[in-house]
């Protein structure tokens, strides 16, 4: 199913109350992995009670057997006052989107740069620290590390392309890029999260065993930690 497929079951099943089908992430900046990406869409209502909710699931069946994640649901009133609550996620939608159906509502979205930079230090401190639980409960095998990593890469890239917005004003669509200009700021080895993509596309062919390959991982992701940190003062 496309989204052009499942923008005409939404508005079948939601009528006037659709103000606008946005698609965002992967999909939207251009970088997604063939095969491993999956598609964002987000549907912004007039409003949402149970009954909406109940027709939306009915229609997104078919898109959901497809990997692909539900609708992110927003009423309008809702998202424009959300830039305080979801920074990193809504300044990503501000520069990476596609408007297939209604207006578009995130230009009139506010973020302002102290609490992306908040956001970040929380999303980063949090997901270093699960990384470090993930290690433990594998026991210190080395078997389940390239999934560990592969797994954890496309949230740490889109931090990096939040941090690199937030320090520089602008990123590009490419994350891997944004890993690279930003480890210029950061002082970290970005070659790693390269490393880790190719991983996870399956085109890795480096001799480097997983175990070393996560020591690399986590320190770069430890130095960002402590520049975003830096970054309050």
């Amino acid at each position: 199913m496309t989204p052009e497929e499942l923008l005409k079951k939404m508005k079948a099943a939601c009528g006037e109350n659709l103000l606008s089908f946005v698609i965002y992430g992967s999909a939207a900046a251009g970088d997604a992995i063939p095969g491993k990406s999956d598609c964002n869409v987000m549907l912004v209502l007039e409003t949402a009670p149970l009954a909406a909710l109940k027709a939306i699931a009915a229609a997104s069946k078919d898109w959901l057997k497809q990997g692909n994640p539900p609708p992110l649901i927003f009423t309008r009133g809702q998202l424009l006052s959300s830039g305080d609550t979801f920074p990193i996620e809504l300044s990503d939608m501000q520069a990476f989107h596609k408007v297939l159906h209604g207006e578009n509502p995130l230009p009139g979205i506010h973020i302002a740069p102290e609490h992306l930079r908040l956001a970040l230090e929380r999303e980063l401190k949090g997901k270093l620290v699960l990384l470090r639980e993930t290690y433990l409960s594998l026991a210190g095998s080395g078997k389940g590390l390239p999934d560990l990593m592969t797994g954890s890469l496309s949230q740490f890239l889109v931090l990096c392309r939040a941090a690199l917005r937030l320090r520089t004003g602008s990123a590009p669509a490419s994350k891997l890029d944004c890993a690279f200009g930003l480890g210029r700021l950061a002082g970290f080895d970005p070659e790693i999260f390269k490393t880790v993509h190719e991983l996870r596309a399956g085109s890795y062919r480096g001799g480097e065993d997983a175990e070393r390959l996560f020591g690399k991982y986590l320190a770069a992701v430890e130095t960002l930690c402590a520049a975003v940190d830096g970054w309050k003062n």
